[in-house]
């Protein structure tokens, strides 16, 4: 329960992965009637503004959609269904569709129609091809994980509103360089694909704050430290061997995740990122850290298992901000006394 608490309490303190706009929406669409069945909303079509039909075994969605000409929001998360209907885009004033978990293997040309669509999810589909999207021009977030997308078109770059895309649990192989051209771009998820290389483009990023790239096969971060507006940034299970000097130049850094590479040594100059408040840097082969540790003045849990520690360095027990420490699978037999006084250990 203590470690529950610690985390939550990071959560708060470096903010949530959604942006502040998004979560706005959220709450908009919260106080909205939700109609749960196509027969009480087509007996008050003129007022069905949100559609839940989430989890109700659909194998398409209902032709009388057409009808409910005040729709904002729908749900069709956790059914089969194998296609969007083109009753659905007649809806001009759709702003968000979630339609997460279902055998949507074609995203049709017709959904251009949905000027006003400001968020989309189509996580765990079928999809390819998802060009189409690329056409809707008040887009804000995307969410298309675990798909079958192998590229991503360069036309992505139209979409001049776009904050968040994941594309992560896909079958991409290059780095889409055509995002670094959306100004408005805060998230961006890749995880779990085969990306290898970040081209020097991502210094184009004007907006962007949370970048995650775990179970890519990149090997190098340099590129990545170019990005100097990243507050959180993830890179677990790369392979990376070496963290670079100029990684101080992401000084708005609060959470940054290493763990599962095979790193031998941390430069002096990351102590410098004194913003960071979660860094874990467990699964590598540490047996040492500089003493200049002492900088991260605001580092509130830092994750050390699973390492090839035989002592801590002294430095750790006076990090003033510090509530939680892994210390566990390392070499060593015993845990300072002060390390653990009024800490999390774990």
């Amino acid at each position: 329960m203590k470690r529950f608490i610690i985390s939550l309490a990071l959560m708060l303190m470096t903010g949530a992965i959604v942006s502040a706009q998004s979560y706005y929406n959220e709450q908009w669409l919260a106080k909205q009637k939700i109609f749960t069945n196509m027969e009480e909303a087509l007996g008050s079509s003129d007022n069905c503004v949100v559609l839940d039909l989430s989890n109700r075994s659909l194998s398409s969605v209902p032709s009388q959609i057409s009808q409910l000409k005040s729709l904002k929001a729908i749900y069709l998360q956790g059914n089969s269904i194998t296609e969007l209907p083109a009753e659905l885009f007649q809806l001009t004033e759709l702003r968000y569709i979630f339609a997460d978990q279902n055998a949507i293997g074609k995203i049709p040309a017709e959904i251009s129609n949905l000027k006003k669509l400001k968020r989309i999810s189509l996580a765990n589909n079928r999809l390819s091809d998802i060009s189409p999207l690329f056409n809707c021009p008040a887009l804000e977030s995307i969410s298309l994980s675990n798909n079958l997308i192998a590229s991503v078109p360069a036309s992505i770059s139209n979409l001049k509103n776009l904050k968040e895309l994941d594309l992560s649990f896909n079958k991409i192989t290059a780095f889409p360089t055509a995002v670094t051209e959306i100004k408005t771009l805060e998230s961006l998820m890749l995880a779990s694909n085969t990306i290898a290389t970040i081209p020097a483009s991502v210094a184009n990023f004007k907006a962007l704050k949370v970048l995650y790239l775990d179970n890519c096969k990149i090997r190098d971060m340099t590129q990545i430290c170019n990005i100097t507006t990243l507050t959180r940034l993830s890179l677990s299970g790369c392979g990376i061997t070496t963290i670079p000097t100029k990684i101080s130049q992401l000084s708005n850094l609060q959470r940054l995740i290493l763990s599962f590479n095979n790193l031998s040594s941390v430069p002096k100059s990351l102590t410098k990122i004194t913003s960071l408040v979660f860094f874990d840097l467990s699964h590598n082969k540490l047996n040492s850290l500089p003493a200049e540790i002492l900088l991260f003045e605001n580092l509130f849990d830092f994750n050390l298992c699973n390492n090839l520690f035989v002592t801590f360095p002294e430095q750790l027990e006076k990090l003033p901000a510090l509530k939680a420490v892994g210390v566990s699978g390392n070499k060593t037999q015993m845990i300072p006394p002060m390390l653990a006084y009024e800490r999390d250990v774990y």
